[in-house]
């Protein structure tokens, strides 16, 4: 779906190193197992960000590029604590969400106490969050009211989707029967 979103932009080059045969190639060439430390089938971000660092050099920094509606869900994410350490965040923000509430989505250990964050709780999420273990830029100016995981519910529903998607992908969304059965 990235190749078809991005097909008209020269200037972007789809991966494949989330693709279970390339990431095993990648991960075999480093000196590790078959399958890094993924279990049956799972792809966790945690992998693919090893597994692209070790086509940078030391002296390059990785920024992760993510919604703020996905970000709040961080801490449970696979090693959650280990991902801050191996990248930047750089989370697009919406109107309604504070600093607090991007401070309280970090994992055990790296957030804040309640009694830090509670002061930011009316302040919008906007700025760098810098943090012992954890730095998070916040990006302003994103007016798209819209998610993936309202991309996801609207397909399941059979709701249109082009006003969000490229027409591509609504395609190949449609064609695979991808997300009927809300995943």
């Amino acid at each position: 779906m990235v190749a078809l979103a991005t097909s008209a932009g020269k200037e972007f080059q789809p991966s494949l190193l989330e693709a279970p045969e390339a990431a095993a190639r990648v991960t075999e060439k480093a000196g590790g197992k078959k399958g890094g430390t993924q279990a049956s089938g799972a792809n966790y971000t945690i992998d693919t960000v090893r597994r692209f660092k070790q086509s940078l050099r030391k002296s390059d920094r990785l920024f992760f590029l993510i919604g703020i509606d996905a970000f709040s869900d961080i801490a449970k994410w696979h090693e959650a604590k280990a991902l801050f350490a191996e990248c930047d965040f750089i989370v697009a923000s919406r109107p309604g969400y504070s600093l607090a509430d991007v401070a309280n989505a970090l994992p055990e250990g790296l957030r804040p106490n309640s009694a830090i964050t509670k002061p930011f709780q009316k302040q919008a999420a906007k700025g760098d969050l810098v943090l012992p273990g954890a730095t998070v830029h916040l990006l302003e100016g994103v007016n798209q009211d819209i998610s993936a995981t309202a991309i996801r519910e609207a397909a399941a529903k059979s709701k249109p989707l082009a006003k969000f998607l490229d027409p591509a992908v609504v395609d190949y969304i449609k064609k695979m029967g991808l997300y009927k059965n809300g995943g």
